[in-house]
């Protein structure tokens, strides 16, 4: 099975894959959402996206700092 496939407004509302949030992602994510909720959290695997977000609500979400991206993105 791969990885989830939602909806990302920061590529232009396409479909993209999310994977599972870093320790480092993850500890910036508590500063934004309810711990209880931080599990439901996924990061876009396009590269260079910055996009955080729900699995179930592509609504719920935000963008990480610059200094989250990735190398060459």
């Amino acid at each position: 099975m791969g990885l989830p496939n939602r909806r990302c407004p920061n590529c232009g509302d396409t479909h993209q894959d999310f994977r599972p949030l870093t320790a480092e992602e993850r500890a910036y994510a508590l500063t934004r959402v309810d711990r209880a909720d931080v599990g439901t959290y996924r990061r876009c695997a396009r590269e260079g996206c910055l996009r955080v977000q729900s699995y179930f609500n592509f609504r719920a979400g935000f963008s990480l700092p610059e200094s989250f991206r990735e190398a060459g993105g």
